[in-house]
């Protein structure tokens, strides 16, 4: 019953504005909610008023008998309801262009001020230019000296068809907008899904407002100078009841939908701004932790073992003795936190800077890294993305060890490790580039296949790969490797991008 829905989307503005007061985020929200409530109640009032919908007014709305004689003598005047019916409608497109906008990046910019200013303008000349005052003004000053009463009125209708395609077309636009958001979001499953409902709420309550709110603002009045009085149009609704049946029921879905949409994209928002914001995401502990935990021992025990192999009786022991403890050190932090990661055998994503995580890894190759040329092409601002710092290094490692292997027998001038950060639309990307011996094509197409190595067991197992390959994914990502023989291999790896508030990225418009 429509008068019972109208009465729960008062109740979802109410818990609205309880729940969100105070909070910037969400007030172009309470507003939207407000605008469309007063819009919807403020145009079946009128359409209560009008006797020529006496016998329509339970088809179209299922409005009972005492709830139309409620609004038939409710004492509002019919000029108030007019300008009520045209605010109202008008706010719904400027608290919608703010609305959309609120979900695009950057937040501040001249096009984004421009547009709204624009749109504010539009609708402050619509608001004053069907007030019922300056309806008599201008109808007093252009009949009959201008034009004739037939000629006034399809003026009048022509500015109301013009009117409602400008309307129409900002609200549309606003959907749009909030499609290149949706774009640009960040593309982790639980903002995209939250994004994806979000548009199709707005769109439900897009659709209320380009077939029914979208009649007003209009020219409501019929005036006559001989008789010096006025008549009120009717609202020329649709001949398919059928809407009017249905909609109630959609709007009430679509204001529920919107309103937990925006709620968890602003919590989500602004917890990744004040890097609160974590995702935990179950991954295999029997298949994939286990073979981390070992995989990490013997690349350690192999250093180790290297070490070892380079002592002799030399005033250097002692030198290369505080190479093992280092290593000792090192393996004991690196086994803790991996036993420590393996207890809840989830990836726990966080916001991390894709320039420290590198730098990071990089360090555990301190000894590895002599003789080698290191190249780095970071970009200036930082590059964010949600990682499990522990995972996401391990995976790097793996890629930067393959690397190093790859140029032992290459010569010291040739010995090359390049390091990329990119973004670009969708994505926050990292190349890892060496000058090796490369791989064949018929191995590179096997290269994450699990043990799989092209090299004896005793020296590789062929999990690293496998390992990185289940790290990245995991992580919503992907991972690419390229490779020519003798020229060198770059490993690429793509993760959603991930814009902090404030921060600019040209790549992310």
């Amino acid at each position: 019953m429509f008068y019972f829905l109208i009465l729960i989307l008062a109740l979802i503005l109410f818990l609205s504005i309880l729940y969100f007061r105070g909070n910037k985020n969400h007030t172009a929200l309470i507003f939207l909610l407000l605008s469309y409530f007063v819009a919807l109640c403020s145009m079946v009032i009128y359409i209560s008023k009008d006797t020529y919908y006496y016998n329509l007014i339970k088809s179209y709305f299922y409005l009972p008998n005492f709830i139309w004689r409620w609004f038939f003598f409710l004492k509002i005047s019919k000029i108030n309801l007019i300008r009520l019916m045209n605010l109202s409608s008008l706010s719904i497109v400027i608290i919608s262009t703010y609305f959309a906008f609120s979900f695009c990046q950057p937040k501040k910019c001249l096009t984004e001020k421009i547009l709204k200013t624009c749109v504010w303008l539009h609708c402050i000349f619509l608001a004053v230019l069907y007030d019922p005052a300056i309806n008599y003004k201008l109808y007093y000053y252009l009949y009959p000296k201008h034009l004739t009463v037939a000629q006034y009125e399809n003026m009048e209708l022509f500015i109301m068809q013009i009117t409602r395609l400008c309307n129409n077309v900002i609200i549309l636009s606003c959907m749009m907008f909030l499609l290149i958001a949706l774009r640009n979001s960040p593309k982790l499953k639980l903002f995209l899904f939250n994004h994806c409902f979000l548009c199709i709420s707005f769109g439900i309550f897009s659709l209320v407002y380009v077939f029914f709110i979208s009649l007003a603002p209009g020219f409501f009045l019929r005036i006559s100078k001989i008789a010096g009085t006025h008549t009120y149009r009717s609202i020329h609704l649709s001949s398919h009841s059928v809407f009017y049946d249905v909609f109630p029921y959609f709007l009430i879905a679509a204001a529920a939908l919107l309103t937990y949409c925006t709620y968890w994209l602003a919590t989500l928002t602004n917890k990744m701004a004040l890097s609160e914001f974590s995702i935990s995401k179950e991954i295999s502990s029997s298949e994939t932790t286990s073979k981390i935990f070992c995989h990490y021992i013997k690349n350690e025990i192999l250093a180790l073992e290297s070490e070892a192999e380079l002592l002799t009786p030399s005033t250097e022991e002692k030198e290369i003795l505080n190479n093992i403890k280092k290593r000792c050190e090192t393996l004991y932090s690196r086994i803790d936190e991996i036993h420590r990661s393996t207890k809840t055998s989830e990836l726990n994503l966080k916001l991390y800077s894709l320039q420290e995580i590198l730098e990071k890894t990089l360090k555990n190759f301190s000894l590895e890294l002599s003789g080698i040329s290191v190249i780095r092409n970071y970009p200036k601002e930082t590059i964010w993305a949600m990682v499990d710092s522990v995972y996401m290094e391990q995976a790097i490692h793996n890629i930067i060890k393959n690397s190093l292997d790859a140029m032992k027998d290459t010569s010291k001038e040739q010995k090359n490790l390049t390091l990329t950060l990119k973004t670009n639309r969708r994505y926050a990307w990292m190349e890892i580039k060496d000058t090796g011996k490369g791989i064949s094509k018929e191995n590179l197409e096997q290269i994450f296949l699990p043990f799989y190595s092209s090299h004896p067991y005793s020296k590789h197992w062929g999990i690293g790969l496998t390992l990185t390959y289940k790290i990245i994914h995991a992580h919503e990502g992907k991972i690419d490797v390229a490779s020519t023989l003798g020229k060198g291999t770059a490993t690429r790896i793509f993760l959603p991008l991930v814009v902090k508030e404030g921060q600019y990225n040209r790549h992310y418009l």
